[in-house]
């Protein structure tokens, strides 16, 4: 039983109850005997005998003669139910309103507290009567005169059968009460195990029909804080699981789609070199074969960086970089692709640019991304244009600005901030099979990680730019 959790829980609830209520009904019974019940008959038996004692305390006869004395019993008897005892200073029986006691006139009372009394001091107790038989309240008030001299003692008993069947009416009224409250303390516990169980059985079911592959069923946020936190983690976990798992479907569609082309296009070239003794048409081949391995290098590039990012984050081997060769690098580079496609490409760039501190193969790899694209979306008769420039702000560092636009499909507004996700694709471009989704995304975090940005502005019907931005001073 107690390896069920709701079980645990509901006994953390209601086992200090179950504890602490028959304690607690002890301790009330015991309270409600000994102060409700037997100290208020004590103070009654007290003013009963304190009354005789102040009637009878000049009354030297009374005292000494157990005649007298059975005579003002007889009459205090018809007054009240308690047992009367007059002893004098000695604590010899002098006369008694219980018959069983009559026949004991003279004998002295074994009793400690009544000796205790004869200081002036007024003293009760609980304890059985003169039999044996019965619990009985006793109380001894002494008998002082007016010059402060004892003259006896007025005892008086109560037996408590008369009070038995009022304590056990207070007694089983307690004890309901009591266990009643346990018992609904037990429902409310096991109620409250039940609404803290319920959320983790869910949480164990849905871990337990978690695929991947599907889309996760978000469970409810609910109940104690520490719950929302657990069900809000799960959720958050799982969407998470769920994205990886379909990034992966799409970063191997897109690799195979990727890598597939280019192979593709190298092994037609390379049987038609096989088969040609043309040198203009194998010079113009292996021309092909050298830029599809570019093409397949950049993506290679791309994913290197993707899978550096996941596992260890982004490191940078900065270097003294002249932006300047490394741009004219690029153009160079690009030229032929363009060209093949039927694109102008063209490089406006300044005699000279400041060498700044950059890692020299990412920035590359940022300017072949953006170069690469423009090469891709931009259709043939098209234009490309590459521009760099330095810029200088007041109260900032000096950038340097290196912008390669095309007058291709321009971005929707909304549109311009999302491409630079991981694996997203424009819906506008889908005619264009190339591509990943990972180009763009992995070119700003490495703009960023040299303390630069990269940014797009596209208006309808005049392609888009792009603009890298980095520091002169990293």
């Amino acid at each position: 039983m107690l390896h069920s959790l709701r079980s645990r829980l509901a006994l953390s609830h209601t086992l200090p109850i179950l504890i602490v209520v028959p304690l607690l009904g002890v301790i009330l019974l015991y309270q409600l005997e000994r102060t409700y019940f037997l100290d208020n008959l004590a103070e009654d038996l007290a003013v009963q005998g304190a009354l005789i004692a102040q009637f009878t305390k000049d009354n030297q006869t009374l005292w000494s003669t157990p005649q007298a004395a059975r005579l003002l019993l007889q009459r205090v008897q018809e007054h009240s139910q308690a047992n009367v005892m007059l002893l004098d200073r000695q604590a010899h029986l002098l006369s008694s309103t219980l018959a069983d006691e009559q026949g004991q006139t003279g004998q002295a009372i074994d009793a400690p507290f009544v000796q205790r009394a004869a200081n002036g001091q007024t003293l009760w107790t609980v304890d059985y009567n003169a039999n044996g038989e019965e619990r009985a309240v006793d109380v001894v008030i002494p008998v002082l005169n007016d010059h402060n001299s004892l003259q006896g003692f007025v005892r008086l008993s109560q037996r408590l059968t008369d009070l038995q069947q009022r304590l056990n009416e207070q007694r089983w009224l307690v004890l309901v009460t009591l266990f009643a409250g346990a018992g609904i303390s037990l429902v409310l516990g096991l109620l409250l195990a039940r609404s803290l169980g319920a959320p983790l059985l869910r949480l164990t079911d849905a871990v337990a029909h978690f695929s991947p592959e599907k889309p996760p069923v978000p469970l409810p946020e609910t109940g104690p804080n520490e719950l929302k936190t657990l069900a809000a983690t799960y959720n958050q976990q799982s969407r998470h699981l769920y994205e990886l798992e379909r990034t992966r479907k799409i970063l191997l569609s897109g690799i195979v789609h990727e890598l597939g082309r280019p192979l593709g296009s190298i092994k037609t070239a390379a049987q038609a070199i096989q088969q040609s003794n043309d040198p203009t048409l194998t010079g113009e081949l292996a021309t092909g074969i050298n830029d599809q391995v570019d093409h397949l290098r950049l993506h290679l590039d791309d994913l290197a960086l993707l899978g550096e990012l996941e596992l260890q984050g982004l490191t940078l081997a900065r270097e003294s970089v002249d932006l300047l060769t490394l741009i004219e690098g690029q153009c160079r580079q690009f030229a032929w692709l363009a060209q093949n496609q039927g694109l102008s490409l063209t490089c406006q760039l300044p005699p000279s640019l400041p060498v700044i501190q950059a890692d020299p193969k990412r920035v590359s790899q940022i300017l072949g991304n953006l170069m690469h694209n423009a090469c891709k979306y931009t259709p043939a008769g098209g234009q490309i244009w590459v521009a760099a420039q330095r810029e200088s702000t007041s109260g900032k560092a000096d950038t340097i600005l290196i912008c390669v636009g095309d007058n291709g499909p321009s971005i929707l507004p909304e549109e311009q901030e999302r491409i630079f996700q991981l694996f997203y694709r424009s819906p506008g471009q889908r005619r264009i099979h190339e591509g990943m989704g990972i180009g763009l995304a992995l070119a700003r975090q490495l703009a960023e990680a040299h303390n630069g940005s990269l940014t797009v502005e596209s208006q309808t019907g005049w392609g888009a730019t792009f603009q890298l931005r980095l520091p002169v001073s990293v």
